[in-house]
């Protein structure tokens, strides 16, 4: 009987936890009206993505925020790089001054916070990049949930960001509950998303949020063929931000702002604002077909 009632309190603890417990955090510091309008990688295809130079060509063409992408590299620097390799060389084994060798526009996390600084009441997004080069398989979730890299990773940029000034703009994501589980460790104040896809080659257990609510995220972040008027109510019932990527089609923007979405990532500017009645202020792009 003992073993019994403790199974139930274990049982209620956990639907507690993942219920009424789990109370999301709005985003005081973001002053833009709903919804926002967010760079994917600052901008594609006109300007090299993920640079200081797209980052800026995106909020002054009159975003509401930019997404990018964080790794570190051997000697402790946040690099702002989504692809696991520049020119051959891993991110996670080479230095900065290596990788701008490389690539001499590659941007640090220190240096985006100083741009966003600048531009007040937008949104930073900074999405932790953990996943080993290749496909999302069973063995890339492997080295998510046993190797060193997202707590590495999630520790540095905690540290980054803790004390930025920016702390009420600013969400982390990431596809790795792991990662966002060492970041809530070492830095309970920062906003967190729990990002996702729907994709068939994505393993099973990770087409789906439910990892959301065990890790208290205050953000969901759905590929753009989730969104459906079924899951926003869903979503909304908990009270999270759901901001969605990555929309360049005129008529899947207005489908998924019209679904209630809080945030749409696109990689070019006028290719999202136009669909919202917005006007781009800056120079356009012309995105390429790519990943989150």
């Amino acid at each position: 009987m003992a073993t019994w009632w403790g199974l139930a309190l274990v049982v209620a603890a956990v639907a507690l936890w993942m219920g009424p417990a789990w109370r999301p955090r709005p985003l005081a510091g973001v002053t833009r009206p709903r919804p926002w309008a967010l760079g994917h990688r600052g901008v594609r295809g006109s300007l090299p993505e993920n640079t200081l130079a797209a980052f800026r060509a995106a909020l002054d063409a009159g975003l509401d925020g930019v997404e990018t992408d964080v790794q570190r590299t051997r000697d402790g620097a946040l690099v702002l790089v989504h692809d696991p390799e520049v020119n051959g060389a891993r991110v996670v084994d080479a230095t900065l001054a290596q990788l701008r060798a490389a690539k001499p526009d590659v941007a640090t996390l220190p240096e985006l916070l100083d741009l966003v600084r600048a531009h007040p009441g937008t949104l930073l997004n900074v999405e932790l990049k953990t996943l080993p080069p290749g496909g999302p398989t069973i063995a890339r979730v492997a080295a998510e949930l046993w190797g060193p890299l997202p707590g590495a990773l999630a520790r540095a940029v905690a540290g980054a960001l803790s004390g930025s000034g920016l702390e009420d703009r600013l969400v982390v994501s990431a596809f790795s509950p792991v990662a966002l589980l060492h970041l809530r460790l070492r830095a309970p104040a920062l906003r967190t998303a729990y990002l996702w896809s729907t994709q068939p080659e994505v393993p099973w257990p990770w087409r789906h949020p439910w990892p959301a609510a065990l890790l208290h995220a205050d953000a969901l972040h759905p590929r753009h063929d989730a969104v459906t008027a079924a899951a926003m109510a869903r979503w909304r019932g908990r009270g999270a931000a759901v901001n969605t990527w990555t929309v360049n089609d005129d008529a899947e923007v207005r489908r998924v702002v019209e679904a209630g979405v809080d945030g749409v990532m696109a990689d070019d500017p006028g290719r999202l604002l136009r669909p919202l009645g917005r006007m781009p202020e800056g120079p356009l792009g012309h995105p390429p077909e790519g990943t989150p």
